[in-house]
């Protein structure tokens, strides 16, 4: 290692431009060359001999009454380390110590509001229908969610001890320019999947809305029967939506105790949905055609084992994308080690709900004649019995699938949409902004009742695009663990012109640009394949192809993965080695200090309302 190294340098850095100050590097240090004016942004030339070591400020508000004017520009924060307020705000920086309020019981009860979802409940469904026991199905749950939870756990690693978000790691192994091509794969996902999970919450608000007003269900429907909604679905589904605004709202500081809430009434929810379906089938499924086997088509042989790991490949691809961007959820934690009860908690409570899934089903197969699963449908069945009970019993029931939902859109599709987001236009885009703006994209761009309703290809496009998000996660990996052994600059993660640029022109890693391609590259027919079979038609794939894809997600994490190491083990850039890490943690607790004490001598001014502290950060 050199004693001094400089940063890639650039026209846009010198220390004469009114938007940047130089920055030396000493020993893996980054030090920016501020003036004793704290005066934002000054464009006086000073000497840095004389210069402090501090942050770039980016601006920050200097009254109580501004702090609460609307302005297009996103409330700042002195920013640790970018030298501009378009490269970064308050929210995009690592989380600051006194932010840091996550403890492994937050991480808990985030899970347990993740896991408790009707499309957990649901996943062996699809298992038992291609033949599979739900014995075989269940053993696929565990296994896909065990593996799961070391990748989540080992990424989530990461964002523990550096404490930035997804959008900036993905800086590290695939430069700057190629790693906005990794944040929009992850963001058009998450908005996608936000906007379904909206009008999984819409449905839940119908029933709601017909257990008090009866007559709801005879509002007389004026959209077109193509469309996949009725005028009361859409009625449920925009008060759904309205309801959902305030919840994206609550600061990322403060959602834990959401989760917590949610961790309590979901399992209640769930567990009644099963038990009553339980004891209308007189208290036992032994007879039921999902548990002996008989509700569907039987696979034996190759057919059975390749259907097997099509399913593992399913589960997997569940939550892939947590597994790419944990670190979004993971960099709130109180210390590194908070985060690493996901490995266990992730594995049980997935196959507690997917259990569960399963016997209901099979109980309802003698409760209601016919083998359910969505839990939805039989909450329905409660509010269409015509009792005083029933009627109530379903109301509360819908309640707490409403509650169900928030959580689900906030823990694994708002909040990452929003860092993503962020991450484009940090100067105008905060957390809060961008769960809103992802909420609108989500719920009304993409007409998601429309997705659900008839677009089978669209699902499987959805279902199948893990072996796009397979190879990123391993490279970010791979790079951090493996290449770099943990030896990273956060500082020159927020540098645009640091040694994570790579290139001077193109501002990518070619070698992950490689890795990536030849990971997703080799499942793509099989993937085509996929998406034409789910509208019924054909394709000429061959059975190999097929196959491969079957394991997409494992080929294309491992393959990835093993070639990234051999480019870079053979052609190692060594502008970004470091033999120690640079967290920049001394810069970033002087900052919080200083915000903390801003903050202090603001609510003395000037105290605060209740409702305000809520969803203030």
């Amino acid at each position: 290692m050199h004693a001094i190294r400089r940063s890639y340098k650039h026209p846009a850095t010198d220390h004469k431009s009114p938007l940047c100050r130089p920055h030396l590097r000493l020993h893996g240090k980054e030090v920016s060359m501020a003036s004793q004016d704290t005066k934002p942004f000054s464009t006086d030339k000073v000497s840095p001999a004389s210069s402090n070591i501090e942050p770039a400020e980016t601006g920050h508000v200097s009254n109580t009454r501004s702090r609460y004017r609307f302005n297009l520009a996103v409330r700042q924060e002195e920013s640790s380390f970018a030298a501009t307020k378009n490269a970064s705000n308050a929210d995009f920086d690592p989380i600051p110590p006194s932010k840091r309020t996550w403890n492994w019981g937050a991480y808990v009860a985030y899970w347990m509001a993740d896991a408790w979802a009707v499309s957990n409940w649901e996943v062996a469904s699809s298992m038992i229908a291609v033949g599979l026991s739900w014995k075989m199905a269940i053993g696929a749950c565990v296994l896909g969610n065990t593996i799961m939870g070391l990748v989540i756990t080992i990424n989530g690693r990461m964002g523990a001890t550096l404490h930035t978000p997804f959008p900036v790691l993905a800086r590290m192994p695939f430069g700057y320019y190629f790693s906005y091509f990794v944040v929009l794969s992850r963001c058009v996902l998450a908005i996608v999947w936000l906007g379904v999970q909206t009008t999984t919450g819409g449905q839940c608000m119908e029933v709601l809305l017909t257990c008090i007003w009866p007559s709801f269900a005879n509002i007389h429907n004026t959209i077109p029967d193509g469309e996949g909604i009725t005028t009361g679905g859409m009625i449920a589904f925009l008060l759904y939506f309205l309801l959902q605004i305030p919840f994206l709202c609550i600061p990322y500081t403060k959602v834990q105790y959401f989760f917590a809430f949610k961790s309590v009434i979901a399992p209640i929810v769930f567990l009644a949905v099963f038990g009553d379906t339980l004891r209308r089938a007189g208290g036992t499924i032994a007879g039921s055609s999902v548990v002996t086997g008989t509700s569907g088509p039987k696979a034996f042989g190759s057919a059975l084992t390749w259907a097997f790991f099509a399913n593992l490949n399913g589960v997997l691809g569940n939550y892939a994308t947590l597994g790419l961007n944990i670190a979004d959820f993971s960099r709130y934690a109180n210390k590194p080690s908070a985060q690493n009860v996901q490995a266990i908690v992730i594995p049980i409570i997935f196959t507690i709900v997917g259990l569960l899934g399963i016997f209901t089903a099979a109980a309802a197969e003698s409760a209601y004649g016919t083998i359910e699963w969505n839990p939805i449908t039989i909450i329905g069945y409660w509010e269409k019995s015509g009792t005083h009970g029933g009627r109530a019993a379903a109301a509360f029931a819908a309640i707490g699938l409403i509650i169900v939902t928030l959580g689900i859109n906030i823990s694994a599709n708002s909040i990452s949409a929003a860092n993503d987001l962020m991450s484009f236009y940090p100067k105008y885009i905060n957390i809060r902004r961008g769960q809103l703006l992802a909420a609108f994209i989500g719920s009304w761009a993409f007409v998601p009742w429309k997705i659900l309703a008839s677009a089978a290809k669209f699902l499987a496009f959805l279902g199948g695009y893990t072996i796009f998000l397979g190879p990123m996660t391993s490279i970010l990996i791979t790079d951090y663990y493996i290449v770099r052994r943990t030896n990273v600059s956060v500082p020159d993660m927020y540098n645009f012109h640091g040694m994570y640029r790579y290139s001077p022109k193109f501002a990518s890693n070619w070698r992950a640009v490689a890795a990536f391609f030849i990971g997703c590259v080799p499942p793509l027919p099989g993937f085509v394949n996929n998406i034409v079979v789910a509208g019924k038609e054909t394709t000429g794939v061959s059975i190999g192809g097929q196959h491969l894809f079957a394991i997409g997600y494992i080929y294309s994490f491992f393959a990835a993965g093993i070639f990234y190491w051999g480019f870079n083990r053979f052609f190692p850039h060594l502008e970004s080695k470091m033999d120690h890490p640079d967290t920049g943690e001394d810069i970033i607790a002087a900052n919080d200090a200083k915000n903390v004490n801003m903050r202090r001598a603001s609510y003395a001014e000037h105290k605060p309302s209740i409702v305000t502290r809520a969803f203030e950060v």
